[in-house]
């Protein structure tokens, strides 16, 4: 299980263009619009990464977009970010991210003069957020983003526990940026009002173009007063380096390309959004926090980075998928609870868990999964299907709903936290912000005994329904019969 060779963002773009899983982009492009639409279109049909490297009005910068978005196969930008193979299959992919998770480094503190992130420091007017190329991504949007793949660092006021998280920041004027730090289920909306109730102003650190392992630690449902930046260091195998702002005490990753210093004051608040959201829908949240920018730093020639989220696929949902499965398996093991393998379905994670069943066993995965303040099923709900079911493969999984889950074992979970970027919640929902969540058990009963379920259960494949020296005549013979090589449907996942 090999680490990762580059250091930052630049030697990781370095990699996935030796690999051909990254596009220079030569020609202009223009930030209104233009390099929104064309990143989406690659998102969808899953090609290289872009690298723009003539952008409209900022001739000094470059754009970097979707660099963990959907490849073919679908996880191979991740996979390379995490150091192997690109042809590495989901469920393997979610084994080496638990194991790392469970293996955290701390972070190593180095001096300014060390860091690359520190080579250009802009402070007063001359910290001007129009002097970055933030993009209009999309027309149904409200305005330019100048986060959507960012890491937002914030300190709790009362633990000193430093919280990364992403969450999309919207430029509102030359030293303004509305933030979305809710629900309040966020951590980052949880340590605001601490601030607020104290009457002090929250310093933040908005770092753009950190290391694509940074990035993961920031989007890892990990609980609080866990350390995202120590779980970065795991993901790695090395801690991340880190150094000073230059107008708070919080610290950034010392390679990154750009980072904004700001402070959100009490009771200051704007008009955020909308925005195309990764739920493939565009969401409207209102007043939001604002921060006003202090300095800015970055490195020469910076990098600027940023996601498209939309319908899938979009760089949210593709490390997500694999993220959300490694921390909700280490969270069961951690109680005692071995499953086969899980795995979240995007855009709003419906988790998959394959278990042998026996009585009682959903109902105490349902307990695990929701205890804490990160739900795992924050999103639509959970399916739990029988060990011989492929989680990653929707085409299997609905296979199961529909032959094995009786409809006398569909649940409904009412009055969980709501997500409002779920576009599914009524009006209601959005007042009282709680939404309803759905349980499908897709497995055979445990206590069916072993004649009945000879008698109407085994599967009818090609894998089950033929002996294997049939199965071995019929392989061995494919391409005598006229047929080509058969094919990896591991392309697909």
């Amino acid at each position: 299980m090999g680490y990762v060779r580059y250091t930052d963002l630049r030697g990781f773009v370095n990699e996935l263009g030796e690999a051909g899983e990254l596009q220079p982009v030569r020609a202009q492009v223009d930030w209104n619009l233009e390099v929104g639409a064309l990143t989406r279109l690659i998102c969808e049909r899953r090609q290289p990464a872009p690298l723009f490297e003539n952008i409209k009005d900022y001739p000094s910068y470059r754009m970097a977009g979707v660099l963990l978005g959907p490849g073919r196969p679908l996880h191979a930008r991740l996979a390379m970010a995490l150091g192997v193979d690109k042809e590495t299959l989901p469920l393997e992919l979610i084994e080496i991210v638990r194991q790392r998770l469970r293996a955290p480094k701390e972070p190593v503190k180095v001096e300014r003069n060390e860091a690359p992130c520190k080579e250009v420091i802009l402070q007063g007017d001359d910290a001007n957020l129009l002097s970055l190329p933030c993009p209009w991504i999309k027309e149904i949007d409200g305005g330019r983003y100048v986060g959507t793949w960012d890491i937002v660092v914030i300190k709790d006021p009362e633990t000193g526990w430093v919280n990364w998280g992403t969450y999309r920041c919207m430029v509102k004027d030359e030293q303004s940026f509305a933030v979305l730090l809710i629900p309040a289920e966020q951590h980052g909306g949880g340590i605001l009002r601490k601030y607020q109730a104290m009457g002090k102003p929250m310093p933040i650190a908005l770092v753009i173009g950190a290391d694509p392992l940074s990035h993961l630690g920031a989007i890892a449902p990990l609980d609080h007063g866990m350390s995202e930046v120590a779980a970065a260091g795991g993901l790695r195998g090395e801690g991340v380096r880190l150094v000073r702002c230059e107008t708070s005490d919080l610290e950034v990753p010392a390679d990154a390309e750009i980072v904004i210093e700001a402070e959100i004051v009490p009771g200051e608040v704007t008009e955020e959004g909308p925005f195309g959201e990764y739920t493939g829908h565009r969401a409207h949240h209102g007043l939001s926090p604002l921060a006003r920018v202090k300095c800015i730093t970055h490195r020469q020639n910076p990098i600027f980075t940023m996601a498209n989220m939309g319908k899938p696929w979009d760089d949210w949902a593709v490390p997500a998928s694999i993220l959300v499965s490694a921390v909700a398996k280490n969270r069961l093991e951690d109680h005692g609870i071995r499953i086969k393998a899980c795995y979240g379905h995007a855009p709003v994670t419906t988790l998959v868990v394959s278990v042998n069943p026996r009585p009682g066993l959903t109902k105490k995965i349902l307990s695990i999964l929701m205890s804490g303040e990160r739900l795992f099923l924050a999103g639509t709900g959970i399916v739990f299907v029988d060990e011989d079911v492929d989680v990653t493969n929707l085409e299997d999984v609905w296979w199961a709903i529909t032959t094995r889950m009786h409809p006398d074992r569909f649940e409904v979970l009412r009055d969980l936290p709501a997500n409002p970027l779920i576009p599914y919640l009524t009006p209601e929902d959005r007042q009282r912000h709680v939404t309803s969540q759905w349980v499908m058990e897709a497995t055979f009963p445990a206590d069916w005994d072993a004649t009945y379920r000879e008698a109407h259960t085994v599967v009818a494949d090609f894998a089950h329904a033929w002996s294997e020296k049939v199965q071995r005549q019929v392989l061995d013979r494919w391409t005598e019969y006229g047929y080509g090589e058969i094919e990896d449907d591991s392309m697909t996942r």
